[in-house]
């Protein structure tokens, strides 16, 4: 079990299939979309620091280094994110506007995590943040975003099978 919750192919398709919910959410609801975005960086995050501490679960100082400057890392999302809610809050912005600044908080942070564990990461901010752009511009997208959102798995399904470079962790570049 803890194989498939390793795998970078496996995490990364179930971040694919969350984005993907929460992009139905943005169409339907976009003034209750950012519960959800506020929670997919919570979920992201916890995610993120499990797989850096089990990734290295024999080397006790580096685990403990890498889960930290992972966990830093999220905790600023996470901030940046409760900071756009406080604006909600204070009526300094609107409802809809929300979302799609949690969105893009969520998709820069995501992708800036990429440039430590792989090209995954990268392309899965690249989509959420085409993500919000579309929500934001235009009225008929989801169906777009889901044809991405396939050729994204598939080609990691692709990508899955070919074995790592040296030093890499589980084939992430």
């Amino acid at each position: 079990m803890t194989k498939y919750l390793q795998s970078n192919h496996y995490v990364f398709t179930a971040y694919i299939a969350l984005s993907v919910i929460g992009v139905g959410i943005s169409a339907s609801s976009p003034g209750a979309s950012h519960y959800y975005w506020l929670l997919l960086v919570l979920v992201f995050g916890a995610g993120a620091v499990a797989g850096q501490y089990y990734r290295l679960e024999n080397d006790t100082t580096a685990q403990k280094s890498q889960a930290l400057t992972t966990g830093l890392h999220w905790l600023g999302g996470l901030v940046a994110a409760i900071i756009v809610n406080a604006f909600l809050s204070s009526g300094r912005i609107f409802v809809e506007e929300t979302g799609l600044i949690t969105q893009l908080v969520l998709a820069l942070t995501v992708y800036s995590e990429g440039f430590k564990t792989g090209w995954r990461n990268s392309a899965m901010g690249v989509f959420l943040a085409l993500a919000a752009v579309s929500e934001a511009y235009f009225d008929s997208y989801v169906w777009q975003l889901l044809a991405l959102a396939t050729a994204f798995v598939a080609y990691s399904f692709y990508k899955r099978s070919e074995p790592s470079p040296k030093g890499c962790l589980h084939g992430s570049r």
